[in-house]
């Protein structure tokens, strides 16, 4: 009976230390992660044929960058936040798959006022050589038909969610997969 006592009392005193462990080792990956004045001032004008527009700071913390193709036919949207937890930097990674499936109910559901927006999942998928998890809808802005490509990636420990929002044509106005990679990957700082 004492035994099994301290083998139980060892094990919370383990499980406590190791939550610790983590604890601290998420707390000095905050610390080493790069401001979020330090990614907007890396921010690049161009990415994979967009241009930069406005970006702005956000409660939470976060911050947002506004892109849009030359001529409008494509328009997209980098947001690097903190989440609940420390983002992984492995696009398989559940907590990517989370944030994903939380963004991808968000853009289902039709806003206030707004009954003619409609959009719908078609596909999703992992794609490891750019850090990513995206997911494809495709719906109609009243009538004009749309694809929305939406990507979650993480960064120092934080969530990078990247949209892409066109016609729904052939051939689509925009790589929007060139430029949810290339936003991750200036946003790590690369």
């Amino acid at each position: 009976m004492i035994a099994r006592n301290h083998i139980a009392g060892t094990a919370r005193g383990f499980a406590a230390g190791a939550m610790l462990a983590l604890t601290s080792c998420a707390a000095m990956m905050q610390a080493q992660a790069p401001s979020l004045e330090a990614i907007a001032q890396r921010m690049p004008e161009t990415l994979a044929g967009f241009v930069l527009g406005e970006s702005a700071q956000r409660p939470g913390p976060s911050v947002t960058f506004d892109y849009a193709t030359p001529n409008r036919a494509a328009v997209g949207s980098v947001l690097v936040y903190a989440g609940a937890g420390l983002a992984p930097a492995d696009p398989g990674a559940a907590a990517i798959d989370r944030e994903l499936t939380a963004a991808v109910a968000e853009l289902s559901e039709a806003p206030q006022g707004r009954t003619g927006r409609r959009l719908a999942e078609r596909e999703r998928m992992t794609l490891p050589a750019l850090g990513l998890r995206c997911a494809i809808m495709t719906g109609a802005f009243g009538r004009a038909p749309v694809m929305r490509e939406v990507c979650i990636g993480g960064a120092d420990g934080r969530f990078v969610k990247v949209q892409v929002t066109m016609a729904d044509s052939r051939p689509p106005p925009a790589d929007a997969t060139a430029f949810a990679g290339a936003a991750l990957q200036a946003v790590r700082g690369g």
